[in-house]
């Protein structure tokens, strides 16, 4: 008279929400048609030995239990959310540039060179391009400037050289750090990754900056040398015109004219 329920095909269903529900209305099938068929009342039916079945309250408990069932999966994927919002950013694509930079201060630290690393700079500076003193010596003085100069151009092309050495692994750095940004699922990984992007671009700025001294450095010891040389060449010049323009000191006349 009754269907009977497949226990052992319906087990599979209680894993998700919509087998508990279809088992809901199983059971509110199961009550409505117990309940049409009991004697009145129907909201209570005793059964063997004073146990009393209220299909109604039976059904109600099930609807009850299915939506505490269902907040829990709510509350289940929220953590799942909140878990992978807080993950951080595996293997971050940091860099060291330390190398880089005390290579290049060494190599702009050559003493032949007058570059921003030199000791004594401003002193150095002035004894090779004095600007306003004769040349003593004209050979000597100017090539110890010419060296000088020219050490300096070298060590700013050293340094260039430096630097293109590091740019491979900026670029590799660069290709990894544009890889993860379409991958990113939580916000402390996009911080991690944001705040990588920025050290990364404050550690070429240092490159930069870098790189701008030892250009400066060169050029300011290229044109130093340029006006040295022409202001030194022209007070020389100045120097010897000057003495060859005085006029000789007037001599007493000498007689050779021996008396007897």
């Amino acid at each position: 008279m009754f269907t009977r329920l497949n226990w052992t095909q319906r087990r599979p269903a209680w894993r998700t929400l919509a087998g508990l529900l279809e088992l809901c209305l199983s059971y509110l099938a199961l009550a409505t048609m117990l309940a049409a068929v009991a004697p009145r009342p129907a909201s209570a039916q005793v059964i063997g030995g004073g146990i009393v079945f209220d299909p109604t309250n039976f059904a109600r408990n099930i609807l009850h239990y299915a939506r505490r069932l269902e907040q829990m999966d709510l509350q289940k994927q929220q953590l799942e959310q909140q878990l992978a919002a807080m993950r951080k950013l595996p293997n971050p694509p940091w860099r060291n540039i330390a190398n880089t930079v005390a290579q290049i201060d060494a190599v702009m630290a050559d003493g032949r060179a007058l570059a921003y690393q030199l000791r004594d700079l401003q002193q150095e500076f002035h004894a090779t391009f004095p600007g306003d003193q004769t040349f003593h010596d004209w050979p000597a003085e100017r090539g110890t400037q010419s060296q000088r100069t020219i050490a300096t151009i070298g060590a700013a092309l050293a340094s260039t050289q430096a630097q293109a050495q590091s740019v491979p692994d900026g670029l590799s750095r660069l290709a990894d750090i544009k890889s993860r940004v379409g991958s990113i699922e939580g916000h402390q990984a996009a911080l991690e990754l944001q705040n990588t992007a920025t050290v990364f671009s404050a550690e070429e700025l240092l490159l930069l900056r870098q790189a701008l001294m030892a250009q400066t450095s060169m050029q300011a010891v290229y044109y130093a040398d340029q006006v040295n040389r022409d202001a030194q060449q022209a007070l020389t010049i100045d120097s010897h015109m000057t003495a060859l323009s005085v006029p000789a000191r007037r001599q007493q006349p000498v007689s050779l004219r021996v008396n007897p």
